[in-house]
């Protein structure tokens, strides 16, 4: 299975179907694959190829969420970096993936302006600020970036599925951090494996208030676009806006770690039956006692 192909398959055939939702933004798959057709025309105009890899340093956001969809497009390896990373940490991460290209918030302007003299493998304008930034030869613009873009089809990468997909890095706590390396084959038993172990199917409204910079959040991800269900990404957690969304939203799969289950049940606007719509909560990262 070609993971590239899920998104466009979506677009044509569930067209209309809520795909997306972040904050206030809501995208059916016909809009979401446009959007991540025009990001994914943007990196092949500037000369980004298959097999090349390229960092973000983003907290969850839409823009990170397309650039997962256009890596499975292009080939395109992406290389997901926290937020939470210092400065030494953001180097090491960029020098070590041998990444050309950088996708980062603004608040890492001044960061990328520190680290730019030990990166020479990141050219000038391969340095793209998501936010407001003053733009120069050095940095680009998101909304600039893609301006000009088709919304067309990129053409096909030929994917096989011993290509690289994404490279992850471990938090280092045994030692320096290591990217672990998924290929688009390891990606595609994550769309059936989980989808069938979670018992998801087209109509489940996955909602993930986790960081998708790590791999938990691809138990969820991948089977989400696998069968072209609605996943809904919230910016952080909050334990109000967790529980009202599971009853507006009316969400039926979910991961968390245990820390957060605890203050969902303790939070006082808890109520049982505001989760009736729930079918599965997974929980990852610590033991659930």
């Amino acid at each position: 299975m070609n993971i590239g192909s899920l998104l466009p398959r979506h677009a044509r055939f569930r067209s209309n179907h809520l795909a997306f939702v972040f904050e206030k933004e809501r995208f059916c798959f016909f809009d979401l694959n446009s959007c991540v057709n025009k990001l994914s025309n943007s990196l092949l105009a500037l000369g980004i190829r298959k097999g090349q890899k390229m960092a973000t340093i983003l907290p969850n956001c839409e823009e990170l969420m397309l650039l997962y969809w256009a890596a499975a497009k292009t080939g395109i390896i992406i290389v997901p970096g926290s937020p939470l990373l210092n400065d030494s940490g953001i180097k090491n991460l960029l020098k070590d993936s041998d990444s050309v290209i950088v996708f980062a918030d603004s608040k890492f302007v001044n960061t990328m302006k520190r680290l730019k003299k030990y990166l020479p493998k990141i050219k000038n304008g391969h340095f793209i600020i998501i936010g407001e930034t003053k733009e120069n030869l050095t940095f680009q613009n998101y909304k600039n970036f893609i301006s000009k873009s088709s919304i067309k089809e990129p053409p096909n990468a030929e994917l096989k599925k011993n290509d690289i997909y994404n490279i992850m890095y471990s938090s280092g706590t045994t030692g320096e951090p290591k990217g672990i390396v998924h290929t688009h084959y390891v990606r595609a038993n994550y769309c059936t494996h989980f989808a069938s172990t979670l018992r998801m199917s087209p109509e489940s409204i996955i909602l993930h208030i986790g960081a998708i910079v790590f791999n938990g959040a691809m138990l969820v991800l991948m089977p989400w676009m696998y069968l072209g269900a609605t996943f809904i990404l919230q910016k952080d957690f909050e334990e109000e806006k967790v529980l009202k969304t599971i009853e507006e939203e009316n969400v039926t799969h979910m991961v968390m770690v245990p820390s957060q289950i605890i203050k969902l049940l303790n939070h006082p606007k808890f109520e049982p039956k505001k989760l009736n719509s729930l079918e599965m909560l997974l929980s990852v990262g610590a033991p659930l006692l």
